[in-house]
C-alpha cells in the first residue's frame, strides 16, 4: 500500500498531522487528527512575527513584509539571526507525502516539491500550513538565545583569539577597546570604553581592538573603524563574515586586510558556537595582519588588492 494511502487509512479522511505536533517542529505517529481547514488568512499574523533586525537589504525586507519573495531568503536570514521557522515545510510534507500535501493544499506537485526542498515562495508556504490547520511561527533557537538577545548585542571575544592577536603584535595589551562590555572587560586594553562612553564619539589612537555590536549598528562601526584608521590608528575588528553586504563593500573591500577564521567561534555570551562564520578585519597595518594570520590556525589571509 502506498504511503499516503497508509496515512489516510490511519487518520481517517484527513490524513494530516495535528497542530500540537507541527508547531513543535516534529510529528508523532499517533496524532494524525486534522479534520478541516481553518478559514483564516494567516499571512498578516505570520508576517507580524518577522524580526526587524534581519540582516537583509531594506528592499528585500520590505518585500518579505508584504508576503512576497522566496522562502529560502527568509529562512536563511532567520537561521543566521538565530531564529527558526516552525513548522518546517519539509517536516509537513515528508510526513504525509507530496501527493497528499498537494491535494489537500491545492498547490501543484511542483510547488510542493519546491517547498519540500526549502525553496518556493512565502505565499505558497503560508497556503500550505493554512490547509494543514496550523499557525506558522518564527521562534528563537534556544542554544543561540543568549547570543541574539536584543537587549545584549555585545558578544565577548574568545580569549584564545585575543591571545593569538597579541602574540602576533608582540604586545601584552591593546591601547584601546572601544566596544568593551564593561570597564573590566575581557580584552586587555589600556583604555576601555563601554556603551555609556560610546566609542563612536571619540578619537582612536594606537593599536585598537574592536568587537562591535552585531546588530543594525554594525555598519556604522565598520565605517568608523575605516575612518579612524585613515587618521593613523591601527584597527583590528572581529566581525561576522558577510562579504555580500553593502557594509563590507563600502568599508572593508580595498581598504582593509581580511582574515577569515576557520569554523564557528564560541563567544562568551552564547551557549554554543555562533551560527555564522567570523573574520578579523585589519585597517592600517597590512604587515601586522599577515603576522596575525600566521598565528591563528586555519585562517585565510586576504590582502588588500
Amino acid at each position: 500500500m502506498r504511503r499516503d494511502a497508509v496515512m489516510r487509512s490511519a487518520a481517517g479522511s484527513a490524513g494530516l498531522p495535528c497542530n500540537d505536533c507541527l508547531v513543535g517542529g516534529h510529528l508523532c505517529p499517533k496524532c494524525l487528527c486534522y479534520t478541516g481547514s481553518k478559514s483564516v488568512d494567516l499571512m498578516p499574523q505570520f508576517l507580524s512575527q518577522v524580526p526587524p533586525t534581519l540582516d537583509l537589504p531594506s528592499y528585500t525586507l520590505a518585500r518579505i513584509r508584504k508576503g512576497q519573495g522566496r522562502l529560502l531568503v527568509l529562512t536563511a536570514a532567520l537561521h543566521q539571526a538565530g531564529y527558526a521557522l516552525r513548522p518546517a515545510p519539509r517536516v509537513l510534507i515528508a510526513r504525509v507525502g507530496q501527493r497528499s500535501a498537494a491535494r489537500r493544499s491545492g498547490l501543484s506537485r511542483n510547488t510542493v516539491a519546491a517547498l519540500a526542498r526549502g525553496v518556493g515562495t512565502i505565499y505558497s508556504y503560508v497556503t500550505l500550513v493554512d490547509k494543514f490547520g496550523v499557525h506558522p511561527r518564527i521562534v528563537r533557537r534556544p542554544r543561540f538565545s543568549a547570543c541574539f538577545s536584543s537587549e545584549n548585542q555585545t558578544w565577548t571575544t574568545p580569549l584564545d583569539l585575543i591571545g593569538q592577536i597579541l602574540r602576533a603584535a608582540r604586545r601584552k595589551r591593546f591601547d584601546l577597546d572601544p566596544c568593551s562590555p564593561r570597564h573590566d572587560g575581557p580584552v586587555p586594553a589600556r583604555i576601555r570604553w563601554t556603551k555609556d562612553e560610546d566609542g563612536l564619539k571619540h578619537f582612536w589612537a594606537g593599536l585598537v581592538f574592536c568587537n562591535p555590536p552585531y546588530g543594525r549598528l554594525l555598519s556604522r562601526w565598520l565605517a568608523y573603524c575605516a575612518l579612524q584608521a585613515a587618521h593613523g590608528a591601527v584597527v583590528i575588528a572581529l566581525v561576522p563574515a558577510r562579504p555580500d553586504t553593502k557594509a563590507w563593500h563600502w568599508h572593508i573591500v580595498g581598504k582593509a586586510v581580511v582574515i577569515m577564521l576557520r569554523g564557528r567561534l564560541r563567544f562568551g555570551g552564547g551557549q554554543g558556537s555562533a551560527p555564522f562564520p567570523s573574520a578579523l578585519v585589519v585597517w592600517g597595518n597590512p604587515h601586522l595582519a599577515e603576522k596575525i594570520a600566521r598565528h591563528v590556525p586555519g585562517s585565510w589571509h586576504i590582502p588588500i588588492p
